[in-house]
């Protein structure tokens, strides 16, 4: 059984798989999945984790870039605000499963 995901028109839809792939970045295909379930396990913390990595060096990149030069595109500004906005959601998905892994503890 396939699971699919809408995209209503927003930012986060400028963020495309392609995109990524072709700035060095490719996403897990496991990314999916684990969103999708809307959980995380503690197995899938390292996926996540190195993903975070790879996106934040590669947003770090984009800004330097982006502080750097006087013109800057809109397609530019768009990819910077995606990749923040992947970075947000992919730490909140590692948040959930520090936070549950520490009830479980109590």
């Amino acid at each position: 059984m396939k699971i699919y995901n809408t995209v209503s028109p927003s930012i986060e839809g400028v963020l495309s798989d392609d995109l990524l792939y072709f700035e060095g970045v490719s996403r897990p295909s496991k990314i999916f999945t684990i969103r999708d379930q809307g959980f995380v396990s503690e197995d899938n913390i390292d996926i996540l984790e190195k993903y975070f990595n790879d996106i934040y060096n590669l947003f770090l990149r984009k800004l330097s870039s982006f502080a750097m030069f006087e013109q800057t595109s809109e397609e530019e500004s768009a990819k910077l605000q995606a990749l923040l906005q992947e970075l947000i959601k992919v730490k909140k998905l590692i948040e959930g499963v520090k936070v549950d892994s520490r009830h479980d503890l109590v």
